[in-house]
């Protein structure tokens, strides 16, 4: 049994590796371990066998899991150790029937709030049963008798059916690291008879007794309560792979004020006066440029959308910030999802109209998790919009980055809808340059 489980660990290690290495459609990919215990008895449908129905025994399991998980949807491989059988004392007699299995269980199931601190989740799992090994006891006052399980008197394999539910509570772990704990329970039911065909037809018999009629079916059956340990792997994404290395320019944001107020600047367009000469008789003279007066609110950070009509409108955007909020991010993690890029196709249309502009890029967290933590996920993040940059052609040397972890919040960290503002990608517009 040692030798199985220890193949297993590695099989699913190798899965793990294989997971880490490979994208995976941006899903999730999570090794976990389980422990706990069955609450099993074996359903008899014979009424000669009415004394042995529910009577219930303890016993142990354990195992390893791989599973798959993208937008709460899951798919997860389980290989189990399970211990099932009856334990009957009635009268004189004294009789134990335990048999040790290894299941495959295929769960499928969805998690609800999937990206909350609390996780429940629901599931479904099919289950193959593979019969290892096992013993039954005869004990009364004219006998004592223990046989190991064989073929002739035990069905070697079961397929059933679990139905369960569980919570688990994601715990950030080092730098981009997630484990998760949790709690799971369900109810097991077994589909094949367990009695062997040698029984069935009064070949064979379980302890050496004079021989006996057997009828009906015996399956098994069982509630399970479990401890889950898991941990997510996290993906390496080639395509963003660069191997220039940012300047990391350590500094605070500039302090802007915090008051809605209106900035009223003059744009004066100016016509140098030309140096005298003859005018032509068909000339038309230019009637002499106003001066435009454009308002606009001034803000902390600006949509892109606003840099443009700036731009219409002829106001500089020379030391304004951009802040882009919607910008998705696998959980926990430093790889962008496929929304966040819009966001920045859009700002390198903007940088094509000014390609001389020097930036800085810099990232934000919330408060969940430890500041360390915060603090490199952060510039983990800005880095990867300027991994983003280089590949659509922005030079490294019109960029710098920094991460802030959640030091500037400009929201409230007290709910989801703050903490999504503060996890947030600034581009601060340094100089536009000539």
């Amino acid at each position: 049994m040692k030798k199985i489980i220890v193949l297993l660990f590695v099989t699913v290690s190798f899965l793990g590796l294989y997971a880490q290495n490979d994208d995976i459609n941006k899903g999730s990919f999570i090794l976990g371990i389980r422990g706990g215990v069955s609450i099993y008895d074996m359903r008899y449908s014979s009424n000669d066998y009415k004394i042995y129905s529910h009577s219930y025994g303890i016993r142990e399991q354990g195992g390893l899991f791989a599973e798959f998980d993208k937008k709460g949807f899951f798919i997860r491989l389980d290989a189990l150790y399970s211990t099932r059988g009856v334990n009957l004392n009635w009268g004189d007699i004294n009789y134990n029937l335990m048999s040790h299995y290894l299941d495959l269980r295929l769960p499928i199931g969805y998690t609800f709030l999937w990206k909350k601190k609390v996780q429940p989740y629901i599931m479904v799992a099919p289950s193959g049963n593979l019969a290892l090994n096992g013993n039954v006891k005869y004990t009364s006052e004219y006998k004592n008798d223990k046989v190991d399980l064989s073929t002739a008197n035990f069905r070697p394999f079961d397929l059933s059916l679990l139905c369960g539910l569980g919570i688990r509570f994601p715990i950030a772990i080092g730098n981009n690291n997630k484990m998760f704990v949790g709690v799971e329970a369900g109810y097991n039911l077994g589909f094949f008879n367990t009695f062997s065909d040698k029984e069935l037809n009064n070949t064979a018999n379980a302890v050496n007794l004079p021989m006996y009629e057997v009828n009906g079916t015996r399956k098994n059956a069982g509630f399970e309560a479990a401890v889950t340990i898991s941990w997510a792997i996290p993906h390496k994404k080639k395509a963003t792979v660069v191997d220039n290395t940012p300047t990391v320019v350590e500094s605070t944001p500039k302090e802007e004020e915090k008051e809605e107020v209106v900035e009223v600047v003059q744009v004066i367009e100016e016509t140098p006066e030309p140096e005298p000469e003859p005018e032509p008789v068909d000339t038309v003279k230019e009637e002499p440029k106003l001066d435009t007066v454009v308002e606009y609110e001034i803000k902390e950070c600006y949509s892109i959308e606003d840099m443009k009509n700036f731009i219409i409108k002829n106001v500089p955007i020379d030391d304004k910030r951009i802040c882009m909020f919607d910008m998705k991010f696998e959980f926990a993690s430093a790889v962008m999802e496929k929304e966040a890029e819009k966001q920045l196709d859009e700002f390198v249309d903007l940088y094509k109209k000014f390609p001389n502009m020097q930036f800085r890029i810099s990232g934000h967290t919330d408060n969940v998790g430890t500041e360390a933590y915060n603090q490199k996920l952060s510039e983990d993040r800005a880095k990867s919009v300027y991994n983003y940059f280089l590949k659509k052609g922005v030079p490294s040397s019109k960029m710098t980055i920094v991460g802030y972890g959640p030091k500037y919040p400009i929201d409230t960290n007290d709910t989801d809808e703050g903490r999504a503002k503060n996890r947030r990608v600034e581009v601060d517009i340094q100089m536009i340059g000539k």
